[in-house]
Formats: C-alpha cells, sequence, structure tokens
C-alpha cells in the first residue's frame, strides 16, 4: 500500500473557480485542506468562463444564492487579502413573454436588499433602444451594478489567499480513485503522486464529475453538456452593452472590451459521451448563435465573427447544482452541477461545503 503523501481535513479535487472558493474558504475557517489538480489552476471549464456575476433568477433560490455571490465579488479584495477587478457593464434580463410577470415579482423581492429593478418595455427601449432589434417586450430586469470579472484572476486569487491560510495545492497530480476503510467509509483519494488520506472529499470537477462518479461506481443523475459561446465585433462601436440573459431568444453574453466586441451564447443541447475532452468550435452551432442573436441585437447583422469558445460544463436536473454530500458517501461531497452557471454561485458553494463540512 502506498504511503499517503498528505494527511489532511479536507481534500479538495479540482482547482477551477468553484474548487479554489472552497478550498479558501475551509483554510480560512481553519481546516487542513490539500486542493488536488491534475493540470493546473484554472485551465479547465473555469478558463472559458464568461464571468458574469449578477443577482436575478427566476428561482428566488437561485437569486438568493447569486446575490451572495455578487456581494463576495464585490467586495473580493476584503475577502481575500487579492485584487480582483469587477467590471460594472450592467446586466439585462430580458423574460420571454410567459415570464414577464414573474420576473417582474421576483425583481421587486431582490431589490429590497440588491440593485436590482424592473423597467417597463418603454424604459427598456429608452435606455437600450439603440441596441436592439425590435421591441423590447414586456419589460426587463435590469441590475446597473452587476458585470464581470476575469475567472483566471479570481481564481488564482482564491488559489493565493488559501494558501497564506495554510492550505496545500497539488498541482499536475491526478486523482485515479477515492480511498476506502474495511467498513466502506472513504478515508481519502489515491493520486498519481500516492494517497491523500482526509476526512472527507470534495469534488468539484465540472465536467469531468459524472465520468469520475461512475468509473468509482457510486450513482449520480449529472452530465457533461458543450457550451459554446461566440464573439462578435460591431460595424461600429457600441455604447451601453450591457451583459445580459434573453430568455425570448435564448442568447446571453456580455461585451468584451479587449476586442471592442461582444459574446453572444446560445444553448447547444449536446450531452457528451464521457470522458469529456477539449471542445472544438462548431460551426454549425456558430450560425445558430448568430441567427438568434440577430433577433435581439441591431448591431449584430453586418458584425464580424471573431471566433469564441467552447467547452464542456457539468449539468443537472432542476437548476440547482449539487452541492450536497453524496447519498451513498456522505464524506464525498459534490460541489458541481451548475449548467453553466458556476461562477458567480462559487462563494455560495463554499460556504455551503463549509456547512456541510461542520465547520459552519
Amino acid at each position: 500500500m502506498t504511503d499517503p503523501v498528505h494527511r489532511t481535513d479536507v481534500a479538495v479535487v479540482g482547482a477551477g473557480v468553484v474548487g479554489t472558493a472552497v478550498f479558501h474558504e475551509l483554510a480560512s475557517r481553519g481546516a487542513r485542506v490539500t486542493l488536488v489538480e491534475r493540470d493546473r489552476a484554472g485551465l479547465g471549464t473555469t478558463a472559458w468562463s464568461g464571468a458574469i456575476v449578477r443577482c436575478h433568477h427566476d428561482d428566488p433560490v437561485l437569486s438568493d444564492r447569486a446575490a451572495a455571490g455578487w456581494r463576495y465579488f464585490r467586495d473580493f479584495a476584503e475577502h481575500t487579502g487579492e485584487p480582483a477587478a469587477f467590471h460594472t457593464s450592467g446586466f439585462l434580463y430580458l423574460p420571454a413573454p410567459d415570464r414577464a410577470a414573474g420576473a417582474r415579482a421576483e425583481a421587486a423581492r431582490l431589490g429590497a436588499q440588491s440593485p436590482v429593478t424592473w423597467l417597463e418595455a418603454e424604459e427598456v427601449t429608452k435606455h437600450f433602444g439603440h441596441l436592439l432589434a425590435g421591441p423590447a417586450g414586456r419589460g426587463a430586469v435590469w441590475e446597473p451594478e452587476s458585470g464581470w470579472l476575469d475567472p483566471a484572476e479570481v481564481t488564482h486569487g482564491f488559489l493565493r489567499a488559501g494558501r497564506r491560510r495554510g492550505g496545500t495545492v497539488l498541482e499536475g497530480v491526478a486523482v485515479h480513485s477515492l480511498m476506502r476503510a474495511g467498513d466502506g467509509r472513504i478515508t481519502g483519494v489515491r493520486t498519481s503522486a500516492g494517497a491523500v488520506r482526509a476526512d472527507r472529499v470534495v469534488l468539484a470537477t465540472g465536467a469531468a464529475t459524472a465520468h469520475l462518479l461512475t468509473s468509482w461506481g457510486l450513482a449520480h443523475d449529472l452530465w457533461a453538456q458543450a457550451v459554446q459561446v461566440e464573439l462578435f465585433q460591431p460595424e461600429a462601436p457600441v455604447s451601453g452593452q450591457p451583459a445580459y440573459t434573453d430568455d425570448e431568444f435564448d442568447i446571453n453574453g456580455r461585451p468584451d472590451p479587449d476586442s471592442g466586441g461582444v459574446y453572444v451564447g446560445h444553448p447547444t443541447y449536446h450531452r457528451l459521451p464521457p470522458p469529456p475532452g477539449r471542445e472544438q468550435m462548431d460551426a454549425a452551432q456558430s450560425r445558430l448563435a448568430a441567427a438568434a442573436g440577430a433577433r435581439r441585437w441591431a448591431w449584430l447583422p453586418g458584425s464580424r465573427h471573431l471566433g469564441g469558445l467552447r467547452a464542456a460544463e457539468c449539468w443537472a436536473p432542476g437548476g440547482r447544482a449539487r452541492v450536497t454530500a453524496h447519498p451513498d458517501a456522505p464524506a464525498l461531497l459534490l460541489a458541481t452541477g451548475f449548467n453553466g452557471g458556476g461562477f458567480k454561485m462559487a462563494p455560495w458553494a463554499a460556504a455551503e461545503i463549509a456547512r456541510l463540512a461542520g465547520l459552519a
């Protein structure tokens, strides 16, 4: 039997934004934490993230989780001692017509504690009519103080902060299997560098999670799904373009100041066979996104297509992610299944894992 290379309270597997947020949170609460990453931190799904941080969701549970993330990221340096610029672009949510009443009600609820407001259709036209390709529908949710961050800056900020608080990071180390005691209890993980003994294991492995659980014989309801986002550069500069989600035409994105362009994402609905690998851009998907985006944004026809990003994400039914103990292995904590929206949820997920680990 391989001698353990580390003895720790919690082994966190996966060093994307969620895994590093968990790493920092547990270390800051006094736990001995070892973070294990098969590559380098932030090179998985997080590297392709738009890193949009906003509050509103149709589901109030998700709104509250996201609002906690928004507050945290607005004061990232205060929480971590590390810099991470918050780019305030504003966030506009355009609901499908049959969801407008619910969106209005949820905006009113959120507005009591966060800068979230409902704009009637004429107000949307007043503020954003120069961007729109057609009528503003039945209104929109507006978050003037929301925006986005650099996912690499945030991930490495969490990493440095967790190390300062005593955490250990193992990069270039792959996890092969769980370790178990004779009675079946999880006692750590076996890695390419030996054994890491731990009282609890946190799986924050993004799109790889479903494959890992299956290979370890553990039941789950997760899958990997492709996410693709296009980058379009308008013919002439556009002012006031916010980050956005549009549920009428199924698009989402944000401005990209570096290129002078705007990201436009459109659902792929494409489940990936296990194990997921590096995804290549799909030209047919690019055309679908362009067509959907042109229905909302007046600047999109005639724009230059500057490529885009395509990655695998971990999906779960119901939309509320899987941040919980595995029902068949209580010492295995999951932090995954965010359906493409994990960045803004990372601070909430980290606090919830701390609670599940008995550290809250």
